[in-house]
């Protein structure tokens, strides 16, 4: 990301920790878009890509000055917001791995799912699952344990103080894995860390775009949001971000990078590209 980023860091193009309230749009030809911070910073652009995770577009977090477009608000308020989080434990070596023939061209074989029911006897867990999976084979080994949770589940735990989570994990869920001794000082969490997009605003309090079960209608959904939002003077609005990603068909299939990064990476590129066609017409 450092990479990619350089060219504009270097000609200081990127403003950070600046947190844009409001985004005015006019008809005048020069510069019709005002974005104020909260800082009472004001800048002013001919046109505007907008990556504001879906979230946040559903929290009104930014207000748009005229409202965004009925069909805009509606595919926002059709698409679904949901949330994953990453647990990542740590440990002084990686105890549980198991002898591979050496021919063997797999990687990252070791994956466990556990039910949070292992530990509601003594808490108020949320209904869910643990997917542990192992990083100690893949190209740079390491003894540690990511662990995918998504829905109430990963909000209760990424809240939990990272103490309480260590005990937790360590008294019900890690004697439940190969290899396992309780009299090995290995077999003991170092260190536990956690994303936190379902406590951060900024984030919309999520992490992905989904597309509601029964709903016949994502595709268009994020076909409107992947194209020209609204007019500003002769420039325009665009989106960017996962939440825009196009659908492909590929041999009859559809294929999205929806809720990837690299659908986020190459909306970013399309907006782009839409608005410099836009002002070679």
């Amino acid at each position: 990301m450092e990479y990619i980023a350089q060219p504009a860091l270097s000609q200081n193009r990127i403003r950070f920790n600046t947190e844009i309230t409001s985004i005015d749009i006019t008809s005048a030809k020069h510069k019709p878009i005002t974005l104020r911070s909260t800082t009472n910073e004001i800048f002013h652009a001919d046109s505007l890509i907008v990556t504001l995770p879906l979230g946040t577009l559903k929290e009104n977090t930014v207000k748009f000055n005229p409202p965004l477009p009925h069909a805009v608000q509606k595919a926002i308020l059709n698409l679904g917001f949901g949330t994953l989080e990453k647990l990542f434990i740590r440990f002084s070596e990686a105890w549980w791995l198991t002898s591979l023939d050496k021919t063997d061209p797999r990687i990252g074989l070791e994956f466990y799912r556990f039910t949070s029911l292992l530990s509601t006897a003594q808490t108020s867990l949320p209904r869910g699952t643990l997917n542990f999976f192992s990083l100690a084979r893949i190209h740079e080994p390491r003894p540690v344990f990511g662990i995918y949770v998504s829905t109430d589940l990963a909000e209760y735990l990424v809240a939990m103080p990272k103490p309480d989570l260590k005990e937790m994990l360590q008294t019900y869920y890690i004697p439940h894995l190969p290899n396992y001794d309780a009299a090995n000082p290995a077999c003991q969490i170092l260190e536990v860390g956690s994303s936190s997009w379902s406590l951060d605003p900024l984030s919309g309090y999520g992490s992905y775009t989904h597309i509601p079960a029964g709903s016949d209608s994502g595709d268009g959904n994020l076909k409107v949001l992947g194209e020209r939002i609204m007019g500003a003077g002769e420039g325009g609005i665009w989106f960017a971000g996962e939440h825009t990603a196009d659908t492909e068909v590929i041999e009859g299939d559809k294929y999205t990078t929806m809720a990837t990064v690299t659908g986020a990476y190459k909306s970013g590129e399309r907006a782009a590209k839409h608005v410099l066609q836009h002002y070679s017409k």
